[in-house]
This record gives C-alpha cells, structure tokens and sequence, in this order.
C-alpha cells in the first residue's frame, strides 16, 4: 500500500489494473442472474471497497447484497417480473471519487437506488448527488453523526438517505462505559481525521470527560500514511492509561505495529471501534499477538437469533464461509430496498422512500411479520396489500424521520492464537486460526440512552 519511490506511468497503470483485477476476482462468486427473455431489469447500484484501507472487507458486502438480490429474483423481483440487477462499484476507499461514481450511477447507469457506502464520507459524498436526485440510498455501515446532522438540517421531503447501522453517537457512549469498566483514569483518543472520525473521536473526548474521566490526549491522523510514529510519540509522551482507536483496519495494523517499535511506551489498555473490529485486522497486524487483549465496541449483530442464522446460512451455501461484520446490515439493506420498491408499486424515488419506513415498522395486520429468507413471501404479502415488518439480520431496522435506527452494542475483546482467557459471551473465530473476537459484554438501547 505504501510507495517506495516515483515509478514509472506505466508501472503504475500495470499495477492498478492488477489491483482492480484481483478485487473483482475476490468479489466473485454466485452472482444474480436474469433469466432469457426478462422484462428490463430495476437497476441498483453497490457502492463498496473492493481495494483501499477497507478493501479487505468490500467483497465481503457486495455477496451480501448478492445473497439478498438472488432470494428476491427468485421470488420474481419486486415489481411486474422485473428483477433487481446489482451494479457493483469499486469506491477504492476513496472520499474523492464519491461524486464521480454517483454521477455515474445516476446518470449512466440510471440506477433507481444505491446500497452504499461503508466509509461515512464516501457516503456523504454520495448524498450531496443522490439526494438532489431523488434516489434513495441505504448504507449497512456508515455510523458518523455527521449523517444525522446532515438529515436535520433537510426538510424531511428533501431526506432520501437512510442507514442500517446505527449512529457513532450512542457507541461513543459505550467507549466511555468500556473505559470506565476497564478501570482507565486517563485515555487518549487517536482518531482519522476524516468525517467519521473527526466527530466520533469529538463524541469519545466529551462522553468520558462528562464522566469524570481525564483526556490525556486528542490526535487525529490520515488513512493510509506510511507511519504513523510522530503522532503515537504525541500519546506515548501523555502517558495515558489507554488509548481509545477510531481506524480502518488498514491505519490501525499500522499503528499497531507502530506503537510496538516505539521506545518508551506505557503499558496501555487498547479501546477499538467498529471500523477496527473485522479479521483485516488480524491480517494487517501481521503478528496477532500484537493485539492479543485488544478491547473495542461495536454494534451487536446476535448470531444467535433466528433472523441473523436465516442469513448467515444463505451466505455459507454461496460462498463456502462466514460472512463479516456489516455483512447481515448489508443484506438488510437489499432487503429494504427490494421490498419498498414492492410496496410503492414503482420505482419513483419518493414513493420508495416512503415506502422504506412502511416495511419495516409495527404492522397492522396479523401474520406481517417477515424475516431473513423469507422475502419471497413478504413480497407476496406486500402484493396482496398486507401491511408488513421485515425483522432485520442485523436487528432492529425500523427507521426514523432521520433514517437511522437504534440498536445495541457490545464491548469485545480479541484473542490471539493459543488465548487461554475465558469467554462467556459469543465468539467469532477469524479465518485461518487467526484467533477469535470474544464478546465481552452486550449493553441494550436503553442502557445507553
């Protein structure tokens, strides 16, 4: 990821058809596909990272949509035989193609909708384009307030942005309560500085103060630097107790790395996010030992519920393996999508907005209640004019005015290859016996509110 030295245009051109070669390789699998002789297909466009700091997580969440747009094509598509065709874009974890790719999509492509993005600038870029074009779009991972704070200052007729991922707001509050719990008197916060990072890492600084806690320290950092040294001396020189991360996997394996060739160094409680919380990490890490004990929080997905099973089943039959954090969010999100654009009857823009907060809320009639790998028969239902509550793999995904929802959250902990400590909670074991994520402890909505 990091260059040597100037290289040759050439070189360089070679290098990155290579690269998008290889990430579209990685993406495949199962794809949805329309029979012969099918009426014009309802166009939606998936915005993810195949390659960048997130590039290890993208293919993952584009089969999550794939999983989810082959159960509605097999049930017929949502409208009149047409099915949905996925048209998936590489964001390259890059802020700065957001417009461009919207651009596409919206004009090119004639998307009636866009899944996406993960990185919450990304979509944020995306919105400033799709929302003027009144094309709802739905990320599964975008968490920064930024996006709330967006949506209130938009008349509620102008909000065509909703998310399945809850907002950065409530989970700084569980950093907070994760670092009053593992007994830190002082923590520093190292944060991107970007728009999910900026204010997530503002949320963190004030939530623990309010708390009684004392901020050590408060630096942001770019993604994809070489080294991250000059601001991990800025921490170690505070002394915190712990340090509070707000990273990609990417930027995180690297400071890691960092922080263990770093002289001097207190002995420190590490305090991750959900950016930071997927096996990339373990893989950019490169010696898991590294993180051995690493703590963090993160929206709970329970994969002990009957909605979050139903999809990960679905996954394992098409692609042989587990899916990744996100990935039921990114399912929830096809779903939505497939089933309001069901429910409005068309593919109008504002009345498939509407219609998002329809599925997906208290149903009036008896027997509505639709669930992962049952949405052939919520689209039948909606068909036949029964008012309908899709239950999330995710959880719960019923949006409010400002399209967000609310769920709960856990304090994990990762453990290394050969970790003799105890779990009590769920645990999530990395491919490729790199370890496991251990749920330390769950806190409600209503905990944290």
């Amino acid at each position: 990821m990091h260059g040597t030295g100037p290289q040759p245009r050439w070189l360089a051109s070679l290098a990155a058809l290579i690269v998008a070669s290889l990430a579209a390789l990685t993406a495949c699998g199962p794809q949805p596909t329309l029979p012969e002789g099918a009426l014009a297909p309802i166009k939606v466009g998936v915005v993810t990272s195949l390659t960048g700091t997130l590039g290890t997580d993208g293919p993952g969440w584009a089969n999550s949509a794939r999983v989810a747009a082959r159960e509605v094509n097999a049930a017929g598509g949502p409208i009149d035989g047409r099915q949905i065709e996925l048209v998936v874009v590489d964001d390259e974890t890059n802020p700065g193609r957001a417009e461009a790719i919207a651009t596409r999509l919206v004009n090119e492509d004639e998307v009636v909708a866009v899944i996406g993005a993960a990185a919450s600038s990304i979509t944020l870029g995306l919105a400033a384009v799709t929302g003027p074009a009144q094309i709802p779009q739905v990320s599964c991972c975008s968490t920064s307030d930024l996006i709330t704070m967006r949506a209130m200052g938009l008349p509620e007729e102008e909000r065509f942005l909703f998310r399945t991922a809850p907002s950065d707001i409530l989970q700084a509050k569980v950093v907070s309560i994760a670092a009053t719990q593992l007994a830190c008197s002082s923590l520093a916060v190292l944060h991107l500085d970007d728009s999910y990072g900026q204010p997530f890492g503002d949320a963190i600084v004030s939530e623990f103060r309010s708390g009684g806690g004392i901020i050590a320290a408060q630096v942001p950092f770019a993604d994809e630097q070489a080294s991250y040294t000059a601001e991990l001396t800025m921490i170690r020189d505070a002394m915190p107790d712990c340090i509070a991360l707000v990273a990609f996997p990417g930027s995180a394996g690297t400071i890691v790395q960092n922080w263990a060739s770093l002289s001097g160094t207190p002995d420190v409680t590490w305090i991750g996010t959900d950016g930071v919380r997927a096996p990339g990490l373990v893989e950019q890490v490169g010696d898991p030992a590294l993180i051995d004990g690493f703590f963090g929080t993160s929206p709970v997905t329970d994969g002990s519920t009957r909605e979050y099973n139903a999809f990960r089943d679905r996954y394992r039959a098409f692609y042989g393996e587990d899916p990744i954090p996100f990935s039921s969010n990114q399912y929830d999100a096809v779903a939505l999508l497939s089933l309001a654009i069901a429910r409005a009857g068309t593919t109008d823009g504002v009345a498939v907005r509407d219609a998002l907060r329809e599925v997906a809320g208290a149903p009036s009639d008896p027997g509505g209640l639709i669930l992962p790998g049952q949405l052939a028969e919520g689209l039948a239902e909606v068909r036949e004019g029964i008012d309908i509550d899709y239950q999330g793999a995710s959880g719960n995904v019923d949006f409010d005015a400002l399209g967000n929802v609310v769920t709960s959250y856990e304090i994990w902990r990762y453990d290394a290859p050969g970790s003799t400590a105890s779990c009590d909670g769920p645990r999530s074991v990395v491919p490729g016996g790199g370890g496991a994520f251990c749920r330390f402890r769950t806190l409600n909505a209503e905990e944290i509110r």
